[in-house]
């Protein structure tokens, strides 16, 4: 009531209603209560509601918000009292930036030690650029006139010096930056202490890009790791070694001391983040040398990553390079090496493409019979949390067409785990949508998707559906929110969500282009999903607009061919659809054999390139597909063909098998 009161400008109104609320609402309701409260009334009103935010909730987000009301309001002293034992390594940016211009403006001689802790205990952002830059103006002016112009960074306070090389290092000013490499380091060595880790760091990438000897620069930091080992700082050392193999690395001609000094590092740390981050750049250093040492690499290091998302583009890129080389056997191997340590997606990935090299008789199982083992994998695919290409493919390789099955294999998602849901969150969304807020929905689910159940998504989702008949954005919002949903979820999910995740936005132009050019209905709203997620207004970097995502030169040649005028609107969704599926249909009259699927691959990398890629002899179309050279045009093909299954399973009575068929076959 207390928002529709402030649509109606009613603000008196609103102030009273979020009082209230503010005392009797859930705490999450009563929180967001409190917060507006702070943006209404006068100046005293709004300093009220700050002082009280702080006092109920005390965190960092109450402070932020109430410190920015202070520092507007000029009132420094209470932002510095509110911010006297703030956390330099967690606390906010921003919260940080405005406790240092509030101990500038009222020339507190804590100024220098603290403004020293935020610039070395975090990265460097815009936050701490913007200050700093205003902070050296004072500094300037107290010095002599004369020296002023020739003052060397070496004259300056040691403080001075390492928070001005990180601004170089911010700057990306990386050769200005490694000329000071080795004062840095004095510096550290006459206060007689190490390094902070993000200085280190920084030294790191100035090397990298400010060198020209990364042989020399290696063996510096090789020495500094061997130091810090010695000292006992694990984590400076793994900084060093993490360096030293990079620098190695760019020197060229010393892969084994990359291997070693890698692993060095991955032997150092128990930061969970930089043992991922090291693991990482040494098998995709590795992708240029062998799969052999890739394999071993995986064997004695793979157990310990945490974050197994960040390895799926090594994985797919891993995945090209054995199929493109015939390694099949290898490649069977790995499935068995990662299933249970790559991410879900990934092991499934490798499961099927294992079962179709099983299959084409192209590898050896563990003794187990051939076609058991690939019965196996075809079963992990469809039981586990794969994306939704491998569970149809799957299924066409299965021959599953039983629409009871089926469906039942489209609504799992893996091994179900128990959902963290917060009621007062879900309260908040399923108001929005009662109340008609859909542009409060989006927002608030961002921050919050982690904590909310499969029945609010669905109704925000519905309620987001038919709000996008009045305004195309909030259609795109239910589907980017289905999507989601349906890809983070574990276990069954409801048979609505997929009809969800798979809308028949602009219906009737799809039913118009497709009876104008001959194409299937499932086809073109699998294109417009994967170019655009139904997006009118969307564009790309490259210049691509529209629901079929059109290049400006595409479109005025579809535009003459169609006698659309000069005057034609890109972004009107029936004439970008109507160009966009003439264009696509006459792509498959120019590809080989007329296929629908290669013309798919022509409309994202263009004809040209698609008549180069050679297909070698005997090799089915999905493991073709597996080893395009365009990482881009892989998923794009994976996105289509399960798209366009899914549609036809949806709404015209096509099995997954048959689409996949008529696709890949």
């Amino acid at each position: 009531m207390a928002l529709k009161a402030l649509e109606n400008n009613d603000e008196k109104t609103a102030i009273r209603l979020f009082t209230e609320s503010a005392s009797k609402s859930n705490p999450k309701i009563a929180r967001l209560s409190a917060e507006y409260l702070t943006r209404l009334g006068n100046v005293i009103e709004r300093s009220k509601a700050a002082d009280s935010l702080v006092k109920k909730y005390g965190d960092d987000s109450a402070l932020l918000t109430a410190c920015k009301i202070f520092f507007d309001q000029g009132e420094y002293t209470r932002v510095l009292s509110m911010t006297d034992d703030l956390n330099f390594e967690s606390a906010p940016d921003q919260l940080i930036y405005y406790r240092m211009e509030s101990l500038f403006k009222k020339n507190d001689s804590r100024l220098n030690a603290e403004l020293f802790s935020w610039f070395t205990l975090k990265s460097f952002g815009e936050n701490q650029a913007a200050f700093y830059e205003e902070y050296l103006k004072p500094l300037s002016e107290n010095e002599d006139k004369e020296q002023k112009e020739t003052q060397e960074s070496a004259s300056l306070p040691p403080e001075i010096q390492l928070m001005n090389y990180r601004l170089l290092i911010f700057k990306k000013n990386y050769k200005s930056a490694f000329s000071e490499t080795n004062s840095i380091l004095n510096i550290y060595s006459e206060l007689n202490s190490l390094p902070h880790y993000q200085l280190l760091s920084d030294l790191g990438k100035a090397a990298l890009y400010g060198t020209s000897d990364f042989k020399f620069s290696a063996q510096q930091f090789e020495g500094l790791a061997a130091k810090y080992s010695r000292e006992g700082d694990n984590e400076l050392a793994y900084c060093a070694y993490f360096y030293s193999a990079r620098l190695y690395d760019r020197a060229g001609r010393y892969q084994e001391k990359v291997v070693q000094r890698f692993k060095s590092a991955l032997d150092c740390t128990q930061d969970k983040s930089r043992f991922d981050n090291a693991l990482w750049y040494l098998l995709n250093m590795q992708l240029r040398m062998s799969t052999d040492d890739i394999i071993v690499t995986l064997k004695n290091y793979a157990h310990r990553i945490s974050n197994c998302s960040w390895f799926d583009d090594f994985f797919d890129n891993f995945s090209v390079l054995l199929l493109s080389h015939e390694k099949w056997q290898d490649f069977y191997n790995v499935w068995k090496l990662i299933d249970k340590t790559a991410s879900e997606e990934t092991a499934c990935k490798y499961a099927f493409i294992s079962g179709r090299i099983l299959e084409e008789g192209l590898g050896e199982t563990d003794g187990s019979p051939k076609t058991k083992e690939a019965v196996n994998a075809y079963s992990r695919v469809l039981s586990g949390n794969s994306s939704l290409y491998y569970k149809v493919c799957a299924l066409e390789r299965m021959n599953i067409t039983d629409p009871t099955y089926v469906t039942d294999v489209l609504c799992s998602g893996g091994e179900e785990k128990k959902h963290s849901e917060d009621r007062d969150s879900q309260i908040l969304l399923s108001g929005y949508a009662a109340w008609g807020f859909p542009q409060k929905i989006w927002q608030q689910w961002n921050e919050d998707k982690d904590k909310i159940g499969m029945g609010c998504t669905l109704q925000i989702c519905r309620f987001l559906n038919n709000c996008g008949q009045f305004d195309n954005k909030y259609s795109v919002q239910s589907l980017r929110i289905a999507a989601r949903t349906k890809t983070l979820w574990s276990g069954k999910i409801p048979y609505e969500l997929l009809e969800l995740n798979f809308p028949r936005f602009y219906s009737s132009f799809v039913e118009e282009a497709c009876q104008e050019n001959g194409l299937r209905e499932e086809l073109l709203y699998a294109l417009i999903r994967s170019e655009s997620f139904f997006d009118a207004k969307a564009g790309s970097t490259a210049g691509a607009r529209g629901l079929t995502q059109l290049m400006s030169g595409t479109a005025d040649d579809e535009a003459k061919k169609l006698k659309l005028g000069p005057d034609y609107d890109i972004l009107d969704p029936e004439t970008n659809i109507r160009m966009g599926s003439h264009y696509y249909a006459g792509l498959i009259e120019r590809t080989e054999g007329k296929s629908e699927l290669l013309a798919l691959f022509a409309y994202n990398a263009g004809l040209t390139n698609v008549r180069r890629w050679k297909r070698p002899a005997g090799m089915s179309m999905d493991l073709f597909l597996e080893t395009l050279p365009f990482q881009e045009t892989r998923e794009y093909g994976r996105k289509l063909v399960s798209a366009a299954a899914m549609y036809g399973f949806l709404y015209y009575g096509t099995t997954p098998a048959e689409t996949v068929r008529s696709l890949l076959h």
